[in-house]
């Protein structure tokens, strides 16, 4: 047996996302695989996925069984493995080292994670990463995320969509700059925010161009989506989309660079108004290229080698003993309504009554 732990989100993330489709292709391909949340009973209602899920807050392994952790939390939780084998899921360098200081050495060949036998990386940047930050030949395998089939171009028009929530300064900047050049007109500016995934996808496959506001990304999966859906995508790599944010097909911005991001989205603004033949053809180089490298077969056929080497057998990733492992979130505090709920008015009574001694 495989088991993903997850965090038990009250929505499914971008990475959630990534942990249940790796289970379905795994399963796809005969492994008996399963994602791992804590608290009894846990599911996503509204989250189509067809991966098998277990829940408890422990549950037991038997030998020749393989746990797959999440990078979160840098080494605050290798506790968890009780010094069994481990393999690490890594989608973003900047968890590697989350709990690391500066004056202190991480042990094992996997940073703080002394039993970790390999690690999956899910983009270049995050391979190049842990080729660095990994000693003595630790295995990488490399396996791309997936982008969904539904991202796909529609009629596009003059809409100009963005995320608000990342980078908000440096986008509302560029916006504005674009505005107060006189040049907005009937363009549309679209936000997409607060919108399910299907509803996103519309909304990309619309748009003409997608303003990519990307920090510290260890993929960058939306300019990914904005280019499978026929957007043609100015912004900032957040170094993890550098990989398929190429020049030949967008318009890459240098950090914080305002102006040029309103210089770009004027020049792709002109070309979809003049000639559009030049934003079709390097939209359609994007979408290409993205599709070509995020597709279902190819991370089925990635996992499908990964997974032949961590479960050989003899390999140092499978539980050389029956073992009792606890889910993380044992240690994260109350998860049913009743005891949320609980805590959340203790909190406020607290918040209460330290306001009014302070306004004595």
């Amino acid at each position: 047996m495989i088991r993903f732990m997850a965090p038990d989100l009250a929505s499914p993330s971008g990475g959630i996302k990534v942990i249940y489709r790796f289970v379905e292709h795994l399963c796809a391909l005969g492994y008996d695989a399963r994602v791992w949340h804590g608290a009894p009973g846990f599911a996503y209602e509204s989250w189509g996925s067809t991966a098998p899920v277990d829940t408890g807050l422990s549950l037991d392994f038997a030998a020749g069984d393989v746990l797959v952790m999440p990078e979160t939390g840098g080494s605050k939780w290798s506790f968890l493995s009780e010094g069994q084998p481990v393999v690490m899921l890594c989608q973003g360098m900047d968890f590697v080292f989350a709990n690391s200081d500066f004056l202190t050495d991480e042990p094992g060949d996997y940073p703080g994670w002394p039993h970790a036998t390999a690690a999956i990386t899910v983009s270049d940047a995050i391979h190049t990463f842990l080729d660095r930050a990994c000693h003595n030949g630790f295995p990488l395998h490399n396996v791309p995320v997936q982008i969904e089939d539904w991202f796909q171009p529609q009629v596009k028009g003059k809409r100009i969509a963005l995320m608000p929530r990342r980078r908000r300064e440096d986008l509302l900047g560029a916006v504005q700059l674009v505005r107060r050049s006189g040049r907005l007109n009937d363009w549309e500016i679209v936000l997409i925010d607060g919108m399910t995934q299907q509803q996103v996808a519309e909304e990309l496959g619309r748009a003409a161009i997608f303003l990519f506001g990307a920090e510290r990304e260890g993929v960058g999966l939306p300019g990914a989506e904005a280019m499978a859906s026929g957007c043609y995508v100015v912004g900032f790599t957040g170094d993890g989309a550098k990989e398929y944010m190429l020049p030949e097909h967008s318009s890459v911005i240098a950090d914080s660079d305002v102006v040029d991001m309103c210089d770009r989205t004027l020049e792709a603004m002109a070309w979809f108004e003049e000639t559009p033949e030049v934003l079709h053809r390097r939209a359609d180089a994007g979408r290409n290229w993205v599709r070509s490298r995020h597709s279902a077969e190819l991370v089925r056929e990635r996992l499908g080698a990964a997974f032949s080497v961590i479960t050989a057998p003899d390999s140092p990733s499978l539980l050389p003993v029956a073992a009792t492992m606890k889910h993380y979130q044992a240690f994260g505090g109350p998860t049913d309504p009743y005891n949320r709920v609980r805590v959340a008015l203790r909190h406020l009574a607290r918040r209460t009554v330290g306001a009014a001694r302070r306004a004595d």
